[in-house]
């Protein structure tokens, strides 16, 4: 339609003039917000690609969605940039991943170095391109996403690191976080509060600085001792071995010896504490074990302590109320009660062997139950290899362990006498094998169930002699506990019914087998840390069995997007 002369169009109702007036303001407005209507196109053809081009990890598929939120929630206006020069808050947001070392993390994953040299040239240059605003824009925010989301859940996605722990997600709203650091006066302590609130957690990043300290200043150069060095022994590299273990604060830098050639005294000591704490037996003797560790380089434990923390984080922010914890590197169990600083039970334990297919796997499950006095209803392929042989060869090896034949592993079960038809059935698979209830079950006197599709579960044992190994991987899988009864009285005093030390004894040596269901299910971690560390400061370092280190380790070094 034309109006007077047909010199003003209306376009929607809006005579044209009024139009032309209301975009220029808008242009205006984008201009002094730090964006044009190229700018922003640019943002959303970079969000739309998924890759930048100016980045150390240029593909962020898997932060596109939040980030595309973000934008269409700013209307592909900039948050870091005003008149096409960073604002004061981009500087203050970068110091937050230039922090990220400090948290077992690399700033260099984050581009700390490149947003900063890019701060001080987009202050500089009188007029950046739009696509230079555009590439700073995307750049900035999606740091901040990379670094919000490893901090609070972690890099690499547990079960691509063989870790089955089903663990609610933290939920985390990252176009949020974004908008919030971009107007918060202290961003670096908002972006701290995503960190995990385990004291787990809070005492290993304690260790960091120390071994950042360690790993940039130490020698790193091979001790050349003897395959066994005895207490008294004499040695030429006695000396260098004090060194390292002084630099290792094993030792105080002052300490000395008239024999400086001579292997005792608190050196001796020194290496007993430097067993303790790395899971060796604490014998003063060094031999291939001890050796090993000695000259495993600080930056190979400042690694091990940041993998540590990258598993803490798949864990719970934070417990509520009682649960258990195994490590299986440490071969440890801990029950934490209200206190999340200090168990109040701890004691050792036997995993499963790291050859043969017998690793302990690392999953999260609530006990429901606990049995006294079990039966031992045997896998089949421990009956096949390892109990069919000797059971075809002789007639009374059945009677000898203690062993019955059964078509089910259920309460009430026909028990089958032996004979050569039902030694035909077992082999065949229709009859199956357990063991009655006894202080030689393998499973002890009291089994803990936690249900989980590889059917494992916490055990005593009449093996208890194992438990004095330093190192106690020599089961099938499941864990046998050194102090079943202890570990009993722990779970069942939250039951609402009394079961004192006498009770629980009583109940594994009555005459029959007993079950009891839980009222209050039991959260139970089986997890795996080669790293620990406690309130006082002390760190503890363990073998890695099951070579999941170095499985994390290769999945960290694939870099952003990681495997999910």
């Amino acid at each position: 339609m034309t109006m007077k002369n047909g010199r003003e169009r209306n376009m929607g109702g809006f005579p044209r003039g009024r139009l032309v007036a209301l975009v220029a303001a808008f242009l205006i407005g984008a201009d002094a917000a730090g964006t044009t209507p190229d700018a922003a196109a640019h943002i959303d053809g970079l969000l739309a690609s998924g890759v930048h081009p100016r980045l150390r990890w240029e593909r962020f598929t898997d932060f596109q969605e939040p980030l595309r939120a973000l934008y269409l929630a700013q209307g592909s206006r900039p948050l870091w940039l005003d008149g096409g020069r960073p604002v004061k808050q981009a500087s203050a947001a970068l110091e937050c991943l230039r922090m990220a070392d400090d948290q077992g993390l690399n700033s260099s994953d984050y581009d700390a170095d490149l947003l900063g040299g890019w701060i001080e040239k987009l202050n500089d240059d009188r007029a950046a391109s739009a696509e230079e605003v555009a590439q700073f824009e995307v750049a900035m925010s999606l740091a901040l996403m990379r670094y919000g989301s490893n901090l609070a859940r972690g890099r690499v996605h547990p079960r691509a690191a063989g870790f089955a722990l089903d663990v609610a997600s933290k939920r985390l709203d990252l176009p949020a976080l974004v908008q919030h650091l971009a107007r918060d006066p202290r961003p670096c302590e908002a972006i701290a509060g995503l960190e995990s609130k385990l004291p787990l957690y809070r005492n290993l990043k304690a260790a960091l600085p120390r071994y950042r300290g360690l790993a940039e200043n130490n020698d790193v150069s091979a001790l050349a001792l003897p395959p066994k060095l005895s207490p008294g022994d004499r040695h030429g590299e006695v000396p260098a071995l004090r060194k390292r273990l002084a630099a290792l604060g094993f030792l105080s830098q002052e300490s000395s010896s008239k024999e400086p050639e001579v292997y005792a005294g608190d050196l001796v000591e020194a290496v007993a504490r430097f067993q303790e704490r790395h899971g060796l037996a604490p014998d003063g003797v060094i031999g291939k074990g001890t050796l090993a560790a000695l000259n495993v380089p600080p930056a190979a434990r400042l690694r091990q302590i940041r993998l540590g923390l990258e598993r803490l984080r798949w864990l719970p922010e934070r417990f509520e109320g009682p649960f258990i914890l195994v490590n299986i590197p440490s071969f440890r169990l801990y029950g934490y009660g209200q206190d999340p600083e200090r168990p109040e039970v701890s004691m050792n334990v036997v995993v499963g062997r790291s050859s043969g297919g017998h690793n302990t796997p690392v999953f999260h499950s609530d006990m429901t139950y606990v049995v006294f006095r079990p039966y031992w209803n045997l896998p089949r392929a421990i009956t096949v290899k390892e109990m069919l042989p000797g059971i075809l060869r002789d007639p009374g090896y059945l009677a000898r362990h203690n062993l019955e034949l059964v078509p089910s592993f259920g309460n009430g079960s026909q028990v089958y006498e032996p004979s050569l038809e039902s030694l035909e059935m077992l082999s065949a698979g229709s009859l199956k094998l357990r063991q009655r209830p006894g202080p030689k079950n393998a499973l002890g006197l009291v089994k803990f169930a936690f249900p989980n599709n590889d059917n494992i579960y916490l055990h005593g044992t009449p093996s208890v002699n194992l438990f004095q190994r330093a190192r106690r991987d020599f089961s099938h899988g499941c864990i046998r506990v050194q102090d079943p009864v202890g570990l009993a009285e722990f779970i069942l005093k939250r039951q609402g019914e009394t079961w004192t030390q006498e009770r629980i004894e009583e109940a594994m040596n009555g005459a029959q087998s007993r079950t009891v269901t839980l009222k209050q299910p039991l959260p139970v971690y089986i997890y795996y840390s080669t790293v620990l560390a406690e309130p006082d400061g002390t760190v503890r370092f363990f073998e890695d069995i099951y070579g999941l280190d170095r499985v994390l380790e290769q999945l960290l070094e694939k870099g952003f997007p990681y495997p999910s």
